[in-house]
């Protein structure tokens, strides 16, 4: 085989291999995001409790709440990096950074009844997110 004509083909080979090789994706990004919740009412306030651990999901990761105060209590089972709960353009919708072993909270009035997503700020590149469903009542 002439020298130009293998180039060509080695070229076609690799230009193959390479187009194979779609998730250039982290590991982290590719895992599933999974469960649901319904906030419940305690002493007059909705209340659910998110755990955000090593994994850089937040479970459960769709929570449907009604129109009113809620009360997110983030708890961080995991050992590593901290972890935060935010409804993006909403600054006082925030529950602070939580240490590994530790949990925090925040009570606020929900946004308008329709889908939101939540992050957590210091990891949504890693796809830390979630759905806040706000129902019409």
């Amino acid at each position: 085989m002439p020298t130009a004509r293998r180039t060509a083909y080695l070229c076609a080979v690799v230009a193959v291999a390479l187009a194979s090789c779609t998730n250039t994706e982290p590991a982290v990004n590719r895992e599933p995001q999974s469960g649901s919740a319904t906030a419940s009412a305690v002493g007059g306030i909705q209340q659910v409790t998110i755990s955000a651990g090593d994994d850089y999901r937040f479970h459960p990761s769709t929570i449907t709440v009604h129109p009113g105060r809620l009360k997110v209590i983030l708890t961080h089972p995991g050992t590593g990096a901290p972890h935060n709960w935010q409804l993006p353009g909403r600054p006082a919708d925030d529950v602070p950074l939580t240490p590994a072993g530790q949990t925090n909270s925040a009570t606020f009035e929900t946004p308008a009844p329709g889908k939101y997503r939540f992050i957590c700020s210091i990891h949504v590149t890693q796809g830390q997110v979630g759905t806040l469903i706000v129902t019409k009542q």
